[in-house]
């Protein structure tokens, strides 16, 4: 279920490669054991148009969408292990991020809920 949505300059996911980019953080939360193989869903958002510190600094922030019911430590746990993959890729970059959100299970809806609630209605 994760959601993981990666920002960064286009230039720089150009420079390390758009699915390097992707498969470190991916391979560092799917490393955490805290999800079901297959279940993280993570994407780039890439910017040309930005400003981080006074100019075009490189950056990258990551967050991470999840259900609430982890601890503070697994979640803090988890986006240290992002972040050291990213610092471990990136080591000239000084902007790394990552942010773990909690979501509601009763607010959250996908395809196969929404299909199962509209069959039930029939």
């Amino acid at each position: 279920m994760p959601h993981c949505i990666i920002d960064c300059p286009a230039s720089l996911a150009e420079r390390v490669g758009e699915q390097t980019l992707l498969a470190a953080v991916h391979d560092a939360i799917d490393a955490s054991g805290l999800f079901k193989p297959g279940d993280i869903k993570a994407r780039l958002n890439t910017f040309s148009h930005y400003r981080c510190g006074a100019g075009q600094d490189d950056f990258v922030h990551v967050a991470l969408y999840l259900f609430a019911g982890r601890s503070a430590e697994q979640r803090r746990s988890l986006a240290s292990a992002v972040v050291g993959a990213l610092v471990g890729l990136l080591p000239e970059v000084e902007a790394l991020s990552m942010d773990v959100r909690e979501m509601a299970r009763e607010t959250f809806v996908n395809r196969s809920q929404y299909l199962e609630q509209a069959a039930s209605t029939v």
